[in-house]
């Protein structure tokens, strides 16, 4: 039988090792198949058992033949087999664990195995396995949709390992007409953004949010899209198209005050303090006392600094000291803590339970998909685990064994990304604070500049002119002074008239992102 790679299994291999111009192309050395004596000799006894409708033993059988060297040729070929008697035998997640076993063994001799393996982790939760493994090694055969399906996994998981070119070539594989091709199109263009090829991204971020909106899919993915086009605008520096993306995440999505906040970095980016201004009100409100946005206010502070406003910037760095210097040392004995410990926590937290965890931390992981379908997967986990205790069989103790090892696996996992993410934070902040203390000089030292001035003229300089119009309502609005009162739904409504201060030749520069 003749053995031939699939086109996907080719691209991943081209990507992983592209020879030199000049290198000689190894040979690829033809497969030698088993005779059927050698096929009878390994199975005979196994299929004997399975046509008495003896699964048990049967499985037993095949695990014993996975560790039998004699017949190494049929390892992977053993694994698979195995892995869909105990799917039969209603343990799906020890069935996966099998599968991913054979195809990490000989992806192309049990390609057959691909389709049901990624059934298992759709059931089970845990995609993550074969992610992993299906990004560098697997021979795509079948139908569009199957190869769609696997390309999209792949796809995935080089994006999660930084392996963006990978996954840009691989996410080409997804067929247009697949049920997942919004998804594929949407990551596609999110890793183009992250190799900088931001006008590139725009095209399958476009086309996602088109078929999105058109096949009226669920409000969070086509307020991801608006946010990642966006950020592509943004990156490009087209302030205005950014805004125009920011703006259409809904007030009701998670994803709104982030948006708010980019939005209100691409007026600042268009020197438009007032317009900043507004948009950061939105997150000074008492709406969003317990959410982590530190850069907001700073940017706050810088806004006010470029508008020369002095005492009202140099208040706000010392209320911005306050706050975060608490925070920062709540962060401090969290990233000191053991990641497993985090996790605990952040999964009692989903579960609805109460913790120690600050809404900053948890709050990130709330509507995350990865850790709630790491979290499916340990129940399932725990849930096999309970059905195989008592079990006499080979098999069962193996199985046992491969859960609790895979089971150990995520915890650590998961609780180590946490204590990263809670790490960075901290470091994060620690720079911010440090940073504060710098403004302040750069406050003071505008404001002595300024006295100079004043000294050497004998007078106060003037203020720049600025054009000043008397406010107009509009037909059908109301206009009232605000006065200190905060209702939900003027959020994100709010708006700034404030002048700037500068006198002419002291306008200080205006930064950047």
């Amino acid at each position: 039988m003749a053995v031939k790679k699939s086109l996907p299994a080719l691209l991943l291999l081209a990507l992983l090792s592209a020879p030199s111009a000049d290198a000689v192309p190894p040979v690829e050395e033809e497969r030698v198949m088993p005779t059927m004596e050698e096929r009878q000799e390994a199975f005979g006894e196994i299929n004997d058992l399975l046509t008495a409708g003896n699964k048990p033993e049967a499985a037993d059988g095949l695990l014993a033949l996975t560790q039998n060297a004699d017949h190494e040729a049929f390892h992977a070929e053993a694994y698979a087999r195995l892995a869909t008697l105990l799917n039969d035998l209603s343990l799906p997640y020890s069935a996966l664990i099998a599968n991913h076993k054979a195809l990490t063994l000989d992806a192309e001799m049990v390609s057959s195995a691909v389709v049901p393996a990624v059934e298992q982790a759709e059931k089970t939760g845990d995609l993550e396995l074969l992610e992993n493994m299906l990004a560098t090694n697997v021979a795509i055969e079948g139908d569009a949709a199957t190869r769609g399906r696997i390309a999209l996994l792949a796809a995935r998981a080089a994006h999660r390992s930084g392996q963006y070119a990978l996954a840009g070539a691989v996410i080409k594989i997804v067929d247009s007409k697949h049920s997942q091709y919004i998804e594929a199109k949407s990551l596609e263009g999110v890793v183009l953004a992250m190799q900088g090829r931001h006008s590139d991204a725009l095209a399958p971020l476009l086309t996602a949010q088109s078929m999105a909106a058109d096949s009226n899919r669920d409000d969070k993915q086509q307020n991801v899209i608006a946010l990642n086009i966006g950020r592509a605008y943004f990156a490009m520096e087209n302030f205005p198209r950014a805004i125009e993306f920011y703006a259409q995440v809904d007030r009701e999505s998670s994803y709104w005050p982030e948006a708010q906040f980019e939005r209100a970095w691409a007026h600042f980016r268009l020197e438009d303090m007032n317009g900043t201004l507004a948009l950061l009100q939105t997150l000074h409100s008492p709406f969003f006392s317990d959410w982590y946005f530190p850069e907001a206010d700073l940017l706050r502070i810088y806004s006010l600094f470029l508008m020369c406003k002095f005492p009202e910037a140099s208040k706000e760095i010392s209320a911005f000291q306050e706050h975060y210097k608490p925070v920062h040392q709540t962060l401090a004995v969290l990233s000191a803590q053991p990641g497993s410990d985090l996790f605990d926590m952040v999964a009692a937290h989903i579960a609805g339970e109460s913790t120690d965890l600050p809404p900053m931390i948890t709050r990130i992981y709330e509507d995350e998909e990865r850790i709630k379908d790491n979290l499916r997967a340990l129940e399932q986990a725990d849930i096999e685990l309970r059905r195989l205790k008592g079990n006499p069989n080979a098999y069962a103790a193996t199985a046992t064994e491969w859960l609790t090892g895979r089971r150990g696996d995520l915890l650590a996992s998961e609780g180590e990304r946490i204590k990263a993410r809670v790490q960075s934070m901290e470091a994060e902040l620690n720079v911010m604070l440090n940073d504060s203390e710098i403004s302040k000089l750069d406050i003071l030292q505008m404001e002595t500049r300024l006295y100079e001035r004043a000294a050497q003229v004998g007078e106060m300089p003037d203020a720049r002119e600025v054009v000043r119009r008397d406010f107009r309502t509009r037909k059908g609005q109301v206009f009232w002074p605000w006065q200190g009162e905060y209702w939900a739904d003027e959020a994100g409504y709010y708006k700034f008239s404030a002048r700037p201060e500068c006198p002419s030749g002291m306008t200080p520069g205006t930064g950047g992102r």
